[in-house]
Order: structure tokens, then C-alpha cells, then sequence
């Protein structure tokens, strides 16, 4: 369970996260939404124990920055990209906490040969990664975090490169993860698909945090609209699932 506290974190003199409490259940994907510099993403790093903080962040009563052994896997919204590696070779790097360096097992090997299948990238297996459309990079960043085997996979808009089709396999993978006991905090643009894969929804503008709890629930609540200056609407398909419009600028 990750557990903060009065959780505060201040980047050039601004506070970026204002004294944040929360809770995230273990074994559920939790998703933070809400508008451009909300704090979604500085929370993710403070989760992943590469932010300093005040106030309290623990995972399983283990204050994060005092404990670095978690198996967590991160994918970030601007990854850092190694030259001159292979598809394959970037999947297998997430191998290296689970194996160690060098050292894969047969069946490290096998599951990663089942992450690409999964996330299409067999084809692609010996195309150097510096030379994939941004498409093609999100999915080989999902692919080398889910052959980490993780705990705890953070994910910072998981889906921004991608097309309809391959958004939805992907998330699909990522939600298979649930059954394994893995614990997902993401972040997403995208409320309906966020609605539509997280078990809970946090909605967070200007470094707080507006409302927490069920999608279903929090999908439809005052908060959400407040968060993007009441510009949004949320409808109800008939097959009773939500979906989220912008309401339109209006010229004068």
C-alpha cells in the first residue's frame, strides 16, 4: 500500500505537490488525471523515489526514500533512449533486476519473446530503437517494464503515441498485470480510457489533490468538471459507460 502524508515537494522555490494525503490500494490501478502542470507527473517520480519530499511517502510502511528495493518499473512520458540497441536487446534490459546483468534465464528469454508478440513488436525485434516512430518506442518502453516482472509500474501517459488500436492492446497488457498482484499508478489524458481501465481515479489540480476514490464514482463528480474549468461534459453510453468531451472554445 502507498501511503502519503502532508506530502510536499518544491522544485525552484514553487511547490509543486501541497502537503498531499493519500492512499493506493496494493493490487489496483489507480490513475491521475487532470490538466497540464497538476502535478501528476512530479508525483509519479516521487513515488519512484527520485524526488525529494517533505511530509511522508511510504510503500508498505517503508518510508520510499529509505528503502530502494522495490521492484519497480517506470515508463516515462520522455524516455532517455540508449544508441545503437535492438528492440530486443532494450526488452531484455528490464531482465537485468530479476536475472542480474548477464545473466538472463531461459525463461526470462521466453517471456520476453511473449511481451513482444504482445505488444507487436516481433517484427521489429532487431530495428534499432533510436529508429522507431513514437508509436513503436511507446510500446517498447511498456515491453521492456513488463519484462521487469514488477511490483509497483508507474506509467506517464502510457498511450500519448499511440493510435486507437494500439492503445487499447496495450492497456490491455498493462491490466493483465492486476491479476499478477501488481500495483499500476498512471498517469492518462485520456479520462475515458482512464476510466474505462483504472479501478480508481485521482484527480489533482495545481499540486493538490480534488478527489480520490472509485472511477464510476469520480468520473461523474463536480471535481472533475472543476478541475478543467467546468469545459468538459461526461455522458453515459447506453451500454453505461462514460465518456468524456471538451466543450468547445467560444470566439467573440
Amino acid at each position: 500500500m502507498i501511503v502519503a502524508e502532508n506530502l510536499t515537494v518544491i522544485k525552484d522555490g514553487r511547490k509543486i505537490l501541497q502537503e498531499i494525503t493519500f492512499t493506493i490500494a496494493d493490487g489496483r490501478w489507480t490513475c491521475l488525471v487532470g490538466p497540464n502542470g497538476a502535478g501528476k507527473t512530479s508525483l509519479l517520480k516521487a513515488i519512484l523515489g527520485n524526488s525529494r519530499y517533505d511530509g511522508s511517502l511510504s510503500i508498505d510502511g517503508v518510508e520510499r526514500h529509505k528503502d530502494q528495493s522495490i521492484n519497480v518499473a517506470y515508463v516515462p512520458q520522455i524516455p532517455s533512449i540508449p544508441q545503437g540497441m535492438s528492440v530486443w536487446e532494450y526488452a531484455n534490459l528490464g531482465r537485468a533486476k530479476i536475472d542480474g546483468w548477464g545473466r538472463q534465464s531461459a525463461a526470462g528469454t521466453q517471456l520476453v519473446e511473449e511481451i513482444l508478440e504482445q505488444t507487436n513488436l516481433s517484427s521489429l525485434r532487431d530495428q534499432h530503437i533510436s529508429r522507431l516512430s513514437g508509436g513503436e518506442l511507446q510500446r517498447a518502453l511498456i515491453a521492456r517494464a513488463l519484462a521487469q516482472e514488477p511490483e509497483l509500474i508507474l506509467l506517464d501517459e502510457p498511450t500519448s503515441a499511440l493510435d486507437l488500436h494500439h492503445q487499447i492492446a496495450v492497456l490491455d497488457n498493462i491490466e493483465l498485470l492486476k491479476s499478477r498482484g501488481v500495483t499500476i499508478v498512471s498517469t492518462m489524458h485520456d479520462i475515458t480510457l482512464a476510466a474505462m481501465y483504472a479501478d480508481d481515479l485521482v484527480i489533482m489540480q495545481d499540486g493538490q489533490i480534488l478527489l480520490t476514490g472509485a472511477s464510476g464514482a469520480v468520473i461523474h463528480s463536480p471535481e472533475l468538471k472543476r478541475a478543467f474549468e467546468n469545459r468538459i461534459n461526461v455522458f453515459t453510453l447506453d451500454s453505461g459507460r462514460p465518456v468524456v468531451v471538451a466543450e468547445k472554445n467560444q470566439r467573440t
